[in-house]
């Protein structure tokens, strides 16, 4: 019996094209990655072709390149990606929103609560993409004069995820009883202090939201490196990944499959 299997598919947004000329296609919307109208209708259109997710990429700073090629990238301008995909939850049914959260550069807390929000908005859609943002000029943003060392923003990212997946875990299930007659509105005995003491992060919880729609959010990573490929397998349930050849990309999804058993 031939096991008969699912495409899915991802539109890698940012928030519309990923090609930094794609403004000038005959045709286009120049002002896109601004215009919330234009990107309504691909959300829409990409909702109703049967694609699974909206995928938010994101920076944190306008990408380090020459300036004379930055001119003509339409890259320096996009949505912050929750308060995107939060507007975007109301305006689709099915599709998932997948946003990317830095690790680096955000506190866990914040992030956790975001996600979940995302999660109750759009009734159980939310994505989260976890990646260590290595533009070094992010850093400047920040009140850093230089970037994390590249080991030291995964070992942080891989703490940044227990904590946020810890916070996700704040509140058991059914914990919001909302009892109008006893005046209980929620059961303490399923309310969870996380209590997390690490190398990076100090963080007792809980969280004030309630337990995500799907508990917790989609798990989505992106990174090739060998320290990216580890979180990928440990944390991920969806790879973000390019290759320029089929057996290239095989060794990779057999080295992070390996790497997941």
């Amino acid at each position: 019996m031939v096991r008969k299997r699912q495409l899915h598919l991802g539109a890698f947004m940012r928030p519309a094209t990923i090609h930094t000329g794609g403004w000038r296609y005959p045709n286009s919307y120049a002002d896109a990655n601004f215009n919330f109208e234009h990107i309504k209708k691909f959300a829409q259109r990409l909702e109703k072709a049967k694609f699974d997710a909206f995928f938010m990429a994101d920076h944190l700073a306008v990408l380090n390149m020459p300036l004379d090629a930055l001119k003509r990238s339409a890259t320096p301008t996009s949505f912050e990606p929750f308060t995107l995909l939060s507007a975007l939850a109301s305006v689709t049914k099915n599709i998932g929103l997948v946003a990317t959260g830095s690790t680096t550069y955000d506190e866990p807390y914040h992030v956790a609560r975001r996600f979940a929000s995302l999660d109750h908005i759009s009734g159980g859609r939310a994505g989260w993409n976890i990646v260590t943002t290595s533009n070094p000029n992010a850093s400047l943003n920040f009140g850093l004069e230089e970037a994390l060392e590249h080991g030291d923003r995964y070992a942080r990212a891989r703490e940044f995820y227990d904590v946020v997946t810890g916070l996700w875990d704040s509140w058991d299930e059914e914990a919001f009883i909302k009892n109008k007659e006893t005046g209980e509105y929620f059961d303490p005995k399923k309310l969870n202090i996380l209590d997390h003491k690490g190398k990076y992060f100090s963080v007792r919880g809980p969280l004030n939201i309630a337990r995500p729609v799907q508990g917790w959010p989609l798990i989505v990573q992106a990174g090739s490196s060998d320290a990216g490929r580890q979180l990928a397998a440990e944390t991920a349930e969806a790879v973000f990944t390019s290759h320029s050849d089929l057996i290239a990309a095989r060794a990779f999804y057999l080295d992070v499959k390996t790497r997941a058993k």
